[in-house]
């Protein structure tokens, strides 16, 4: 059996049908594209670890429920945030292609 014949999973017949219908375009990414995508994801993922450092020993300093109910929402609140930030800076290095 080659691999042609071989069966294929539902996102492969899902992408193999987007191509078809002309709605999706492989875009093939050079070696610097994908280290950077790396570094951008890497440096974004420590930042949300400093960030949650740093609310947890805020958390434990708080006197009430209410208060940490806040903080857990400013948290929420900056980790998409930077999650946007991180997917809006990968897109752009996409677009360079």
């Amino acid at each position: 059996m080659s691999d042609d014949d071989a069966p294929k999973s539902a996102v492969e017949l899902a992408m193999e049908k987007l191509r078809m219908r002309g709605d999706y375009e492989e875009v093939k990414l050079t070696d610097e594209q994908k280290a950077e995508i790396a570094d951008i994801r890497s440096r974004c993922h420590a930042q949300i670890a400093e960030l949650e450092i740093q609310h947890e020993g805020t958390l434990r300093a708080v006197g009430s429920f209410d208060e940490a109910e806040v903080l857990r929402a400013e948290l929420k609140k900056e980790k998409e945030r930077l999650e946007e930030e991180m997917e809006k800076r990968v897109s752009d290095v996409r677009a360079q292609s």
